[in-house]
């Protein structure tokens, strides 16, 4: 019996199974948990993949397969998991478009909306069509993936993705203020990078160096924590921000190098 057994959830990206990223480790996290889970991907092979893995472990779940940038298609995936199980209890948000953009005085019009759309319209769009039902039942977990670069900036992913990325934030706080009485809470992970299994396979030692020094998480770090914040413990944890790792939120890295960084220029900052 784990935490989240007897509790439906709804997993957006999740596909790609051992080859997957932050959502895959999710979808697998909570199933782990005793969810069932509705895998969500843009191509429904995509996400039997995260299904068969999950299937294969002794787990509950489906595939759902759609589009969270359709807002038809969103309300759509809410209602075909109700009407399946009755019920649900747990939404995260972790489709996203990724991958390098161009500079802003290079970007059309067409890549920034992009951006927006699955970014944020997405998560909205979800959230939207979920929270009817949790308020129903008086109870509901949303969990936004965010990333590092709503706090910062994004070196990969350009103006899109770090403003899309920050006004899912809003979104998050927004939510958490508006639903918190019905017993819906609503956060947001900000990884500050996940190692797919993909990317673990191609990058090989550099990656194991970068998990060991605990710079980058695995697919299962995250989804450890969202089963968590999804689970009736976190009953109290809303509209929290979370990075992970959280060294890097700083910009400096963790302690050690801050103070050995701080020594050099003759800064006495203690022991």
């Amino acid at each position: 019996m784990g935490r989240l057994t007897g509790l439906v959830a709804l997993v957006t990206g999740a596909g790609g199974g051992e080859l997957g990223g932050g959502g895959a480790g999710i979808a697998r996290a909570l199933a782990q948990e005793g969810a069932v889970v509705a895998v969500n991907d843009l191509a429904e092979e995509y996400a039997q993949a995260t299904v068969e893995q999950i299937t294969g472990q002794g787990g509950t779940a489906f595939v759902l397969a759609g589009d969270v940038s359709d807002p038809r298609r969103a309300q759509e995936m809410i209602e075909t998991v109700v009407e399946r199980y009755g019920r649900l209890d747990i939404l995260v948000n972790n489709a996203a478009r990724l991958g390098r953009s161009p500079a802003v005085e290079r970007m059309s019009d067409e890549e920034w909306h992009s951006y927006i759309a699955v970014n944020l319209s997405g998560p909205f769009f979800m959230s939207r069509a979920a929270l009817p039902h949790m308020m129903r039942q008086q109870y509901g977990r949303i969990v936004n993936i965010g990333s590092l670069a709503a706090l910062r900036a994004s070196l990969n992913g350009g103006a899109g993705y770090t403003a899309s990325k920050r006004g899912l934030l809003g979104l998050t706080r927004q939510l958490a203020a508006e639903f918190y009485a019905y017993n819906i809470t609503v956060n947001a992970v900000l990884p500050a990078g996940i190692l797919s299994g993909r990317m673990r396979a191609e990058m090989g030692e550099r990656a194991e160096a970068l998990v060991a020094a605990r710079r980058w998480a695995l697919p299962d770090d995250i989804g450890k924590i969202c089963a968590y914040l999804a689970s009736p413990e976190a009953h109290l944890i809303s509209a929290a921000v979370i990075v992970v790792p959280g060294a890097n939120a700083t910009g400096l890295g963790d302690f050690a190098q801050y103070r050995a960084m701080a020594r050099q220029i003759g800064k006495d900052i203690g022991e």
